[in-house]
């Protein structure tokens, strides 16, 4: 029977109210011990709302530049070895892979790694070497570089093996050469 005498204000329209009344006569607002923090809270969602689907929205529409440079994964089918031949050394066993890599893309790439592939005459792999470029350098969009690359020995047992070369690594042009 305490209850009775007890009383509140309400929070909203500040009239004098029954402590135990779950809703304001006056207002119509509802009382309870969280109402006031629903009413606090509910800006502070509609902000995180707002900067998750902003952060999303960012995330869909810029390219991908993230701090170490683009991904290469994404634009591999940009870059094409050219006329990539096999040269051996007179008078050391040695090869070298000479040719020239273009860039049909829009980003500037820095090679690092080559791929080539031998293949027999049916198209069967039978080896793979991804040889490091010593030196490398950068293809703008739309341009070409010619390359040497160091193979060492290699030994051909079957006749009429094919080669296939294509650029294995790269990173982002735009940014400097590290030292490796």
């Amino acid at each position: 029977m305490g209850d009775v005498n007890q009383s509140k204000t309400c929070p909203q329209c500040a009239e004098t109210i029954k402590a135990a009344a779950r809703v304001c006569p006056f207002c119509q607002s509802r009382q309870g011990r969280f109402a006031l923090w629903q009413e606090q809270l509910g800006p502070v969602l509609s902000v995180l709302l707002l900067l998750v689907l902003l952060g999303l929205v960012s995330y869909w529409a810029l390219p991908d530049v993230p701090a170490s440079g683009r991904n290469f994964a994404r634009h591999r089918d940009d870059l094409r070895v050219l006329r990539a031949s096999l040269e051996r050394e007179k008078k050391k066993p040695e090869f070298w892979l000479t040719g020239c890599v273009t860039n049909a893309g829009h980003f500037p790439w820095r090679m690092r790694e080559l791929e080539l592939r031998f293949l027999d005459v049916q198209g069967n792999m039978l080896d793979v070497c991804h040889p490091a470029l010593s030196d490398s350098f950068v293809v703008p969009p739309s341009g070409e570089n010619a390359f040497r690359v160091r193979l060492g020995e290699l030994a051909f047992t079957n006749g009429g093996v094919v080669h296939q070369a294509r650029v294995q690594r790269a990173t982002d042009g735009n940014l400097p050469a590290k030292l490796d």
